[in-house]
């Protein structure tokens, strides 16, 4: 069976560069998208196997758009592309059970690739979704007598909010329900005499929390085009 790839992108040329590499690859081009209203009909039609997408196109997130609407299609699978490695979006990319997260910076080779693994639904080694998922299903160790009063989720949760997830994110990164990390949340501000999940974050980073196995050169600090 050919595999049936689609991309949605802001970029024209960006688009026409996937749309070549992907016939090269012999795979089939589904077309391409600019804006996310074009993607719901492809996904209630059930016409692409492997979508590539930017994390944001134009005001639109895309991994936000990626927990609401994927039920529509479970078999499609999601391969973010884009200039932005910045870890959040690694592990916010995780969470939403996207394939693969390839950087720019990367060879429009590595895409390939990804889509083939899709194709055999088999992750590739050095996916940087599986470095999120294996980062977050170890629990970190943190400095400091207050964490010790933390459980192993209370952890694990700490470090979720390290890197800026939402509860719902959690939730899917955890898979445990969303009263559930509330609670946690709740209970390590409480432990750790914290106010807010910013305070959170910071403390985290400050006690230990090791940093995220995404090699440096696929990495681009916020604010960096």
């Amino acid at each position: 069976m050919v595999l049936r790839v689609s991309c949605v992108d802001n970029n024209a040329v960006g688009l026409l560069g996937i749309q070549q590499a992907c016939k090269d690859a012999s795979f089939h081009w589904n077309g391409g998208c600019h804006s996310l209203d074009e993607v719901k009909p492809m996904l209630e039609a059930d016409t692409v196997d492997v979508l590539i997408s930017e994390v944001r196109i134009g005001k639109h997130d895309m991994l936000d758009y990626w927990q609401d609407q994927s039920h529509l299609c479970p078999a499609t699978k999601l391969i973010v592309y884009t200039h932005n490695g910045n870890p959040t979006h690694i592990a916010r990319a995780a969470s939403c059970n996207a394939w693969d997260y390839v950087t720019k910076r990367q060879s429009i080779e590595r895409l390939i690739q990804a889509c083939r693994s899709a194709s055999q639904s088999t992750p590739l080694a050095d996916s940087f979704i599986l470095v999120a998922k294996e980062y977050f299903r170890c629990v970190p160790d943190y400095d400091g007598a207050e964490s010790e009063s933390l459980t192993p989720r209370e952890r694990q949760t700490l470090a979720h909010l390290a890197f800026g997830l939402s509860n719902r994110e959690i939730s899917s990164s955890m898979g445990i329900s969303l009263e559930t990390v509330k609670e946690h949340v709740q209970n390590v501000l409480r432990k750790l005499k914290l106010k807010d999940r910013t305070a959170a974050a910071i403390w985290a980073i400050r006690n230990g929390l090791p940093k995220m196995d995404i090699p440096p050169r696929f990495v681009i600090a916020n604010g960096e085009e």
